[in-house]
């Protein structure tokens, strides 16, 4: 039994050594922290204005439906943690957390849906820092170019490699 028990605790010691070499002989970015706090600072500030957005791989926002219907990633790569309009500005607090090495921001996008009080859409597709680590926090801002009387509220949808990543409805 003793030589048994003797083997068995040799194998998991080598199944250990095993595992151990093929985890730190895994790439991992010199940029990617590797915290175990959950406090993120938050890193920089993006202004939208009513100028059109410089030409990228990703569609006209006029191009993109307003009724989505597909349903959200249970575990978002880009999650709005926080959302406040005050008239015509509009604050999120928006972190990049996917389960890949690193945040890949071209890969993301951020459209803004302003539902207009006569029932009108105006949809905008606003631009992500390009130098976004993972798990990391931003805050963005954008701003409408029209009366406070004029919303009646405020849509937003993150998308991560042209999945719908979450859908936050603002007041």
């Amino acid at each position: 039994m003793q030589v048994a028990a003797m083997c068995c605790v040799a194998v998991l010691i080598a199944a250990e050594v095993v595992l151990m070499v093929w985890v730190f002989r895994q790439h991992r970015s010199r940029r990617m922290r590797i915290e175990a706090s959950e406090a993120v600072p938050v890193v920089a500030t993006n202004t939208v204005s009513s100028a059109p957005n410089p030409p990228n791989l990703f569609p006209a926002p006029n191009a993109i439906p307003s009724n989505i219907t597909e349903a959200p990633v249970l575990n978002p790569a880009l999650k709005v943690l926080a959302a406040q309009r005050t008239g015509t500005k509009l604050q999120l607090k928006l972190r990049a957390q996917t389960g890949e090495l690193e945040f890949a921001a071209r890969a993301a996008r951020l459209n803004i849906e302003w539902q207009l009080a006569d029932g009108g859409k105006r949809v905008e597709r606003m631009a992500l820092p390009v130098e976004w680590e993972n798990f990391s926090v931003k805050t963005l801002s954008a701003r409408f170019d029209g009366a406070a009387t004029l919303l009646r509220g405020v849509t937003v949808r993150t998308f991560y490699r042209d999945r719908l990543q979450e859908q936050t409805q603002i007041p």
